[in-house]
């Protein structure tokens, strides 16, 4: 299989390929703010939101901190905070999940472009 597809039920669609010392090179900014990470639980038939913090932000994604890992390819949307009260909605997909700590997680997404919205 080639991983730079993902497998859906119904389609396959894309995942970009990144070189690992060109994504490693995109300029990272540490930034924390709470957060919601919404994603579409299988095994549950449902989806599930958990509540987080952002770790950093990139021109093309972000790491969040979070109490559960997200499988690599999975559709997210992340909603943050915005100062004038209605929170930003982006829209991803993991590019990767690590345990940082006991019960807690490190998951980064690679943000679709043209999703944002506040």
């Amino acid at each position: 299989m080639d991983p730079s597809t993902l497998i859906m039920p119904s389609a396959t669609i894309p995942i970009p390929s990144v070189d690992a010392a060109l994504r490693r090179a995109e300029r990272r900014v540490a930034h924390r703010v709470p957060c919601r990470v919404r994603s579409f639980n299988s095994a549950l038939g449902k989806p599930v939101s958990v509540v987080g913090q952002t770790v950093n932000l990139s021109a093309n994604g972000l790491a969040v901190q979070i109490g559960r890992p997200i499988e690599e390819g999975t559709s997210v949307e992340v909603l943050l905070p915005h100062l004038d009260g209605e929170p930003t909605r982006l829209c991803g997909r993991v590019a990767h999940s690590r345990r940082v700590l006991s019960g807690t997680f490190e998951v980064g997404i690679w943000i679709e472009p043209e999703s944002t919205s506040s």
